[in-house]
Order: structure tokens, then C-alpha cells, then sequence
């Protein structure tokens, strides 16, 4: 399924995309960047609360398909810049990563 499935099917706000035809491989819950960038595969969508400029850093080493901030969490005006220079992808969520990966799941968006 395709990145610009996901945003349709979670209603998900665009902050950043670039891409919205790149195929979600996965999904990773995490706030450590360090763990992140020690699990997240390529592919994945990665829900977390950070949103500060390391965050564009750590997605294009791991090649995410996209950064989900949640908890209406919105990325500094920094990281929208850097995002958009790399080319990664940043939307949003009022929910909580839990419930959005119900949501994925309920669904059966990766199936």
C-alpha cells in the first residue's frame, strides 16, 4: 500500500511529502532515536512524538517511508526545512501511536 493509502485511511495531515506513491513496508513505534535508528527498517512508517530537526536525520538513514508525528505533535519550522531539502516525508495525527497502529491493524493496511 502506498504512503498516500495510509494518510487517506488514517486521515493523516501532510506536513512534508515528497513522495506519496512509495510503498509502506511496516510500522515503528518509537520515540529514542537511538532505538530507531537501531530497528526501524526500510519501508517503515515511523510514529513518534519527536519533532525536532535530528528526527529527518535518523529517517534517512533508516529510509522510512514516512515520519508520523502523533499526539498533534507538529514539526518545528527547522524540520519542515530540512525535510523538504531531503526529501522525507512528515505527516500528522491527533492520535496516539497505540491507536493508530489499531487503526492499522483493524484495517489490515499491511496484510
Amino acid at each position: 500500500m502506498t504512503l498516500a493509502d495510509f494518510c487517506s485511511q488514517l486521515e493523516l495531515c501532510p506536513f512534508v511529502v515528497s513522495d506519496d506513491s512509495v510503498t509502506v513496508q511496516g510500522v515503528y513505534c518509537g520515540d529514542l532515536l537511538s532505538d530507531v535508528l537501531a530497528h526501524a527498517e526500510t519501508g517503515h512508517l515511523w510514529l513518534t512524538i519527536q519533532n525536532h530537526v535530528n528526527i529527518v536525520a535518523v529517517a534517512q538513514l533508516r529510509d522510512v517511508a514516512c515520519i508520523i508525528l502523533v499526539n498533534d505533535t507538529a514539526p518545528d519550522p527547522q524540520t519542515v526545512t530540512k525535510a523538504r531539502n531531503l526529501e522525507i516525508n512528515i505527516c500528522g495525527s491527533s492520535r496516539t501511536s497505540a491507536e493508530l497502529c489499531m487503526e492499522i491493524a483493524k484495517k489490515g493496511l499491511l496484510d
